[in-house]
């Protein structure tokens, strides 16, 4: 999130909490009494029903745009009002708070929807003066990942898009017949059933690339 306090201990990324709950027993699962999770995917619905399941007496779910840009499926977000989840709109995490180096609160800020982004998104801008503080013992980052791509820059042929995903034609080749791609480094990130998918037509397009031949 790229705001102060975020090395305080109760603060930690969705990945890493959802993996507790998939390789732990329940009792062996640390969970806070007051967590707040920053983002409104999918991932994110998970970690608050996960947390209220749990057994965490307040989960809040921090999003700084509206509920309309929620990019996390209708059936998730029922699902999380009906376990409990006290949702936050249009409001940004600022800085998280501690005292003896354990997160105690979180300030965050009200947004307003200005200008839409790139994406075609309604850009946040942060209202002045309109800064509150929630108190929580957890906080759990869900803002999203990005494809550490940038390397690839250096491959000849390959040819990166403005947001870093990999172009490649229909057989998932790259612009170097060496390198084919598929998954978050291509569509920008999807679900896994995407990137298996993916990962089945590049498998394809190499096996087309070598040309099998009676030889072989």
């Amino acid at each position: 999130m790229d705001i102060p306090g975020e090395d305080l201990e109760g603060v930690c990324g969705a990945i890493e909490f959802i993996e507790g709950t998939k390789v732990l027993p329940f009792a062996q699962i640390t969970i806070g009494r007051r967590v707040a999770c920053i983002g409104a995917g999918n991932t994110a619905i998970d970690v608050v029903t996960a947390a209220r399941r749990l057994g965490a007496e307040t989960v809040h779910l921090i999003y700084r745009r509206s509920q309309k840009e929620m990019s996390a499926f209708r059936y998730e977000y029922e699902l999380a009002k009906k376990d409990g989840v006290n949702f936050l709109w249009q409001t940004q995490p600022v800085r998280v708070i501690g005292s003896g180096g354990v997160v105690t609160g979180l300030e965050c800020v009200r947004t307003r929807l200005g200008a839409p982004d790139v994406r075609g998104r309604r850009a946040p801008e942060p209202i002045p003066g309109s800064n509150f503080t929630i108190e929580v013992d957890m906080v759990v980052r869900a803002v999203g990942q990005k494809p550490v791509t940038d390397f690839l820059r250096h491959v000849k042929g390959i040819e990166l898009r403005k947001n870093g995903t990999v172009v490649t034609d229909a057989h998932h080749q790259t612009g170097n017949p060496k390198y084919f791609a598929g998954g978050d480094c291509v569509n920008g990130g999807g679900e896994v059933v995407d990137a298996v998918a993916e990962g089945m037509a590049a498998a394809r397009g190499i096996d087309a690339s070598l040309g099998t031949t009676d030889e072989h």
